[in-house]
């Protein structure tokens, strides 16, 4: 019984085997009856042998892709054809490193299933069908990689650049769509990796901003805000970006520092010499500054806030910087009261401290009143911005009543009821 079973077999793989002969798959194809080659070339690639040889594998790859692109198929079936032909055509190479079979047709197979998966991916777009859409132009990625890395070139010179922007720009758009972030990420990458600069992929280098500044990735950070700095330059939005980044979680002397840094590396950021400027004015007056010299921070207060001006002249800048001279006077008064003695040298002090405090009152009148030029040019008044017009009326008032100029002093102060109005 053994032997009998076994001689039927082989009676039996005979047949099999010129019934799979390559040369009848080949003719089917030559005949373009793809549907009458694809179970032969089925049947040939389930014997073993002729599956370690490279031949039928182009043959599967031709047939199953050229199958894929017809009318009749649903998405499904393309997408299934798809994926054979290009595990096929992989297979073939991978089998015969000369693939003299893709060498002579100048990789058409493979570009054709390239421009089947592209489109369908496009079809299935248009159908709002996103899931779909998106699954089609990975497949079309995934070909188009292994085009490029393998340096397949098609007919009459034809070769794909290293960045299929496109392709990647959809994938990412549809991965948004589809709410999937993490992909949408990957795909910014390469955009982003690819440092390209058209003005929709600021939108790349921004998610990849955020990802790595919630992170705190500074060396990704770094090299995606670069990028995008380079690429958008006009935008301050970035350079924003990189400050709020640099000081995140510094506090008051590791913050200063951190400024000082910046103010080399953004000599021209209105941001930062205003930020910096307001930090400093908050700090000598809080309980952190209690104790500690503070005659170099009081002296660069003024300084940051005049090179703010210099870059844009902003109403905050001009009234921070006459309040500061404005409390500055007071402080100096201070400690001009404290000072008892009929000592001549305690005399003498405390006549240079109210000379100084009358000076220093007198300082804050050019950027009062040019915040009050700036404030009066509003068309439409928030409540802060009445805050700060009266405010500003104040400080004017008093400075020019310590001058002598009650008239002035008058002036303004009267105009402070008309804020109300505005």
């Amino acid at each position: 019984m053994k032997s009998k079973f076994l001689t039927l077999a082989m009676v039996l793989l005979g047949l099999i085997g010129r019934s799979q002969d390559i040369e009848d798959i080949k003719k089917y194809i030559y005949l373009n009856k793809l549907e009458q080659a694809k179970p032969e070339i089925d049947k040939y690639l389930s014997n073993p042998k002729n599956a370690a040889q490279a031949p039928g594998w182009y043959y599967k790859a031709y047939a199953y892709g050229n199958l894929s692109r017809q009318a009749n198929k649903t998405a499904a079936e393309s997408k299934a054809l798809s994926q054979e032909a290009f595990d096929a055509i992989k297979k073939y190479r991978e089998l015969d490193s000369k693939a003299p079979l893709t060498t002579e047709e100048n990789n058409s197979t493979v570009y054709n299933l390239y421009y089947g998966l592209y489109d369908q991916a496009v079809k299935m777009y248009n159908a709002k069908d996103y899931e779909g859409s998106c699954d089609f132009f990975k497949k079309t990625l995934e070909v188009h990689d292994y085009v490029y890395g393998n340096s397949l070139n098609g007919p009459n010179g034809l070769k794909f650049s290293a960045h299929d922007t496109d392709i990647v720009w959809n994938l990412a758009v549809l991965s948004n769509e589809l709410k999937k972030k993490d992909d949408a990420l990957e795909y910014y990458k390469r955009i982003a990796d690819a440092d390209l600069g058209d003005e929709k992929y600021a939108e790349a280098y921004d998610e990849l901003v955020k990802k790595y500044r919630k992170e705190g990735n500074k060396e990704m950070f770094a090299k995606y805000i670069t990028r995008a700095k380079k690429h958008y330059s006009a935008d301050p939005y970035w350079e924003a970006v990189e400050v709020e980044f640099a000081l995140k979680g510094l506090e008051n002397e590791e913050l200063f520092k951190a400024y000082e840094e910046l103010l080399t590396t953004h000599p021209n950021n209105y941001m930062v010499h205003f930020n910096y400027g307001y930090e400093l004015s908050k700090f000598i007056y809080s309980q952190d500054a209690k104790g500690k010299d503070l005659t170099g921070y009081k002296k660069r207060i003024p300084e940051l806030f005049k090179q703010a001006i210099a870059i844009n002249s902003t109403v905050d800048a001009n009234m921070l910087l006459a309040n500061f001279y404005y409390n500055t006077s007071f402080d100096i008064l201070d400690d001009a009261n404290k000072i008892k003695g009929p000592k001549p040298d305690d005399v003498k002090k405390k006549n240079e401290l109210l000379a100084l405090s009358k000076s220093t009152m007198a300082d804050c009148i050019p950027y009062g009143e040019k915040a009050l030029e700036l404030l009066s040019k509003l068309t439409t008044y928030k409540e802060s911005d009445k805050v700060s017009y009266k405010q500003v009326l104040d400080v004017l008032s008093t400075a020019y009543k310590q001058k002598g100029d009650l008239k002035k002093s008058d002036e303004y102060l009267k105009k402070k009821a008309d804020v109300d109005k505005l």
